[in-house]
């Protein structure tokens, strides 16, 4: 089996198209598979897909390459390549390890990622257990294979263990001549910090990804898709102003792509993040339908959990509770958005052992633990009533870091309240300064003032007279009364006092500048 030669490989199968007989054209596309793939993507794709169904059953590894097999694994007909024992004994290393590539792949196109898992862990323990020529070259397939590895822990939920084959994918990538390759390491790294709450990691790992020169046409869509998705996570986490432009442009759906499941992730955490937990139902419907059951995988973890979170949302607060009631074994995702909803539920008993069960687990990502420390916070608060002052600084020290934005803005605004309480006032106006913009998920949207509203709401704390105001913003004091009336009338209050208590609260006092 050639695996390195290019010029080699698309001779061959040049010769083998002018022969015209499909038998031949698959045994020389087989034979150079991975030189053709990486080099001669174009060329090899429209040989395959003209070869006769009946002989691509026959040679599971050009079947993979048809354009159509993914779209048809998901609901119509699963792709889950298998092979007859006495068929494997007589296949060499190379051979088998471009096999077992092949069943990693179908069967996560399939649905079926547990066992996509068993062949990842299979082809894994091959390449360290079965010696081959090919995988000793610097030019040959071995980045790719730990490239797979690595995204089928990644679809599993495994990010720790993904991570680990990604570095691995990356190093020989610096050595491949695969323009590809370091690249490819580099997006999927950056999507598993991502999904881990390390964001400044993720980040710099997308940035270096965006050194390295533009994908070829094989691996294109894989990279720049894991690439826009670890940017809308990043950003929808830390809440940033372009958050939303980046959730639109998201990849649809019904994606045949790894990286769905993440992108849902994005865009329901954003939708629910700003009121919109219909649209986020919606959102888990339509790609739940869109692709098969997939048990045991990160996607489920993502639509059991991104679920239970809308439910409640949305008011349905019976259906959250059934869906919780109803989870059997789960995900990190999931197991959160059960402590959160036993939280909202004023189970504490429950929530306690689920923070202490979840705290246990040596793999978790930076921003999950944080998560569990503003759970464990909203637990003391809803329990007690109050928080402890060196957990009231701890959570002040976490809200420093944008990444935790999102999350925060989960809070109650009564355990925001406790938090304020517990810290001295330089401490408070620092934890200010960090929640500033960030508005908590049980309570309205902040009214929308206009420019003049802002400014004439900004000038209540510091003139006593609606004559003093009009004087200052060269109006008429008849203006200022007509603008008033709409300030107290958005802001849902009646005086002059509750009107500048209320935009306090809602930081929107000293922001007109923003506004313009």
């Amino acid at each position: 089996m050639n695996l390195t030669d290019d010029d080699l490989a698309v001779r061959e199968l040049r010769h083998a198209v002018a022969t015209g007989r499909p038998d031949t054209i698959a045994h020389a596309a087989m034979a150079n598979v991975w030189p053709l793939y990486s080099s001669h993507v174009d060329e090899l794709l429209p040989i395959v897909e003209a070869l006769p169904s009946s002989v691509l059953e026959r040679y599971p590894v050009l079947r993979i390459l048809h354009r159509m097999t993914p779209v048809l694994a998901r609901n119509v007909r699963p792709f889950k390549p298998l092979v007859h024992p006495d068929d494997a004994r007589t296949m060499t290393p190379d051979e088998l390890d471009i096999l077992t590539l092949v069943q990693i792949i179908g069967f996560r196109f399939s649905g079926d990622v547990a066992a996509a898992l068993i062949y990842a862990r299979r082809l894994d323990s091959r390449i360290t257990q079965t010696p081959s020529a090919s995988r000793e070259r610097i030019d040959g397939p071995l980045w790719y294979y730990h490239q797979q590895i690595g995204s089928t822990l990644l679809a599993a939920g495994l990010t720790s263990e993904a991570m680990r084959q990604f570095s691995i994918s990356r190093q020989l990538g610096q050595l491949s001549q695969q323009t590809d390759a370091e690249r490819m390491a580099l997006s999927r790294n950056a999507l598993a910090h991502a999904v881990r709450g390390g964001l400044d990691d993720a980040e710099r790992a997308l940035t270096e990804a965006h050194a390295h020169p533009r994908p070829s046409p094989p691996h294109a869509s894989a990279i720049l898709l894991t690439e826009q998705t670890t940017r809308a996570l990043i950003d929808v986490e830390r809440m940033e102003p372009g958050a939303a432009d980046l959730v639109a442009r998201l990849e649809p759906y019904d994606s045949i792509q790894l990286t769905w499941p993440f992108a849902l992730l994005a865009r329901t955490r954003f939708l629910i993040a700003h009121h919109r937990a219909d649209e986020a139902l919606e959102a888990i419907r339509l790609a739940s339908d869109s692709h098969p059951d997939q048990h045991g995988s990160f996607a489920s973890d993502v639509i059991n959990s991104a679920s239970i979170d809308a439910l409640w949302a949305a008011g349905a607060t019976t259906a959250a509770h059934r869906l919780v009631e109803s989870s059997g074994r789960h995900g990190q995702l999931t197991h959160v958005a059960i402590i959160r909803h036993a939280l909202l539920e004023s189970r504490f008993d429950v929530a306690e052992q689920g923070i202490r069960r979840a705290s246990t687990d040596h793999l978790l990502g930076p921003g999950q633990r944080a998560e569990l420390v503003l759970l464990s916070a909203w637990l003391h608060s809803a329990a007690t009533d109050t928080i402890d002052p060196q957990e009231a600084r701890h959570v002040a020290r976490l809200t420093q870091s944008r990444g935790l934005r999102r999350v925060l803005a989960t809070l109650p605004l009564r355990v925001i309240e406790h938090i304020r309480e517990g810290l001295s006032d330089a401490e408070a106006a620092e934890f200010e300064t960090a929640m500033h913009g960030i508005s908590s998920t049980d309570r309205p949207p902040n009214p929308r003032l206009t420019p003049r509203e802002l400014r004439v709401l900004n000038s209540l704390s510091a003139m006593a007279t609606t004559a003093e105001i009009a004087s200052s913003l060269h109006v008429s004091p008849n203006t200022i009364k007509t603008q008033l009336r709409a300030v107290y009338r958005k802001l849902g209050c009646s005086t002059r006092e509750d009107a500048i208590m209320i935009a306090s609260r809602l930081h929107l006092l000293a922001v007109e500048n923003e506004a313009t």
